[in-house]
């Protein structure tokens, strides 16, 4: 087990606090040796062997965890928050450095986070859990592109999904003065009169030349830099949508712009049930 704050002993050196669990365990001298040079080496931290845990790094300190799991060779590894101590650089760097590890020790591991970017970077399968139950178990791509229900709709990503309550209504998704047509998902299974939640990520919602069917518009609220694009936040007749305008072609505040949801990337949720159709 690796822990949020490591739990290194600061009265031991690295050397002692790697190989602390095979004393205990009464493995030879020989053997613990051998352990902690192949943990050390293949964590890159064997120059820092002779140091106490106050005179390393965070990010080191984290490695040094790691190799105290690593010399025990377990057949699965738990990792309990075990970047949330670091800043976002190291955090970065200490995500590429597990996802990495993983590969070459090829061991079972399981990591606990709060973090879903964290989560998406570096699970085969994931679980999203709210109050003690789980909500939706699947592949990465599965929870981005097909959350199973609103509250994982509203907690994977790193910008918020559009939701949108709304009702069907003549075999389309009406939502204030907008109309949308019905994913294909819901086609067979939405019913006129029901009270739904229409959801597309804001990098799904390109902005459009003209109005039209299947098209929000409304006015400019904010715009965000994020480097390779611009995310655009709308009001559209009291409603706010999300959406995405490329680098160099920044909206103005108070400009209308009208805003299209990509087709195939819509999702539509049971208002009452909170599950996809």
């Amino acid at each position: 087990m690796v822990f949020q704050d490591y739990a290194l002993y600061p009265h031991m050196n690295v050397l002692e606090n790697i190989s602390y669990p095979l004393k205990v365990r009464k493995f030879s001298k020989e053997e613990i040796e051998k352990r902690v040079k192949q943990a050390s080496e293949a964590l890159s931290i064997e120059m820092l062997l002779d140091r106490k845990p106050g005179q390393i790094s965070g990010g080191q300190q984290q490695r040094v965890a790691v190799a105290r799991a690593m010399a025990c060779t377990p057949s699965l590894y738990l990792f309990d928050e075990p970047l949330s101590n670091l800043d976002a650089r190291l955090r970065l760097e200490a995500r590429t450095f597990l996802k990495q590890l993983q590969r070459e020790l090829g061991v079972t591991t399981i990591l606990v986070t709060h973090d879903q970017s964290e989560a998406l970077a570096l699970a085969d399968r994931m679980a999203v859990m709210d109050k003690g139950r789980i909500k939706q178990v699947g592949s990465p791509a599965e929870f981005f592109h097909k959350p199973a229900n609103i509250f994982v709709a509203s907690f994977i990503g790193s910008t918020p999904m559009n939701l949108l309550d709304g009702v069907v209504h003549d075999g389309k998704v009406s939502i204030g003065a907008m109309s949308f047509d019905i994913p294909a998902h819901a086609q067979n299974t939405a019913r006129t009169g029901d009270k739904v939640v229409f959801g597309v990520r804001p990098e799904y919602v390109s902005l459009t030349s003209a109005p039209g069917s299947g098209i929000a518009s409304g006015v400019v609220k904010v715009t965000e830099n994020l480097g390779t694009h611009y995310l655009v936040t709308a009001d559209c007749s009291g409603i706010l949508v999300r959406g995405t305008a490329p680098d160099g072609s920044e909206p103005k505040m108070g400009d209308t712009v009208h805003l299209k949801p990509e087709t195939g990337r819509t999702l539509l949720y049971n208002k009452t049930s909170e599950d996809l159709y």
